[in-house]
């Protein structure tokens, strides 16, 4: 019997629960800009965000056990492997920031100064941010070419029509 990791309904979890990450980190990424850029967001975007980043940090986890699970049957293609190692890792970083953030900085309120610490901490969000935005697009477009590259390569538009 196989593992929760292996396969969900006969299909390899990591192709099912990959896209969760894919989506759920650059939206999370794109609201935590957001709620730093424009600091009247923070209380209505925020929470939103945090969650949509836990969420998308938790799959990101997942997808990284069960892309294990499936090189164990289809093998390991490299960089993917080698950008999934540590995606979750720069999601994690990234959402503690943005947590850390969002608890912080929704106190202040709109005329005050925030305290350089926040604004500090406002920056680190931006530059984990963009670490996280340009690591999923490596991780995903390198699992997708993996996957893809050669099927396309041998093939050719119309070579199947469709009824």
């Amino acid at each position: 019997m196989s593992s929760p990791l292996d396969t969900v309904f006969g299909l390899p979890t990591h192709v099912l629960v990959v896209h969760a990450a894919v989506v759920l980190l650059p939206l999370g990424v794109l609201c935590g800009v957001v709620i730093v850029v424009a600091r009247r967001t923070i209380n209505r975007l925020g929470l939103i965000s945090v969650i949509v980043t836990g969420v998308g940090t938790a799959a990101a986890f997942v997808s990284k056990g069960s892309g294990e699970e499936l090189a164990s049957r289809v093998g390991s293609p490299q960089p993917h492997v080698e950008y999934g190692e540590v995606l979750p890792f720069y999601a994690a970083a990234f959402f503690l920031a943005l947590l850390a953030y969002w608890l912080f900085a929704r106190g202040v309120p709109g005329n005050r100064t925030r305290p350089w610490w926040v604004i500090a901490l406002g920056g680190l969000v931006l530059v984990l941010g963009a670490v996280l935005a340009w690591f999923t697009i490596l991780t995903g477009h390198s699992g997708a070419a993996a996957t893809w590259e050669a099927v396309i390569e041998n093939t050719s538009p119309g070579q199947f029509p469709v009824e």
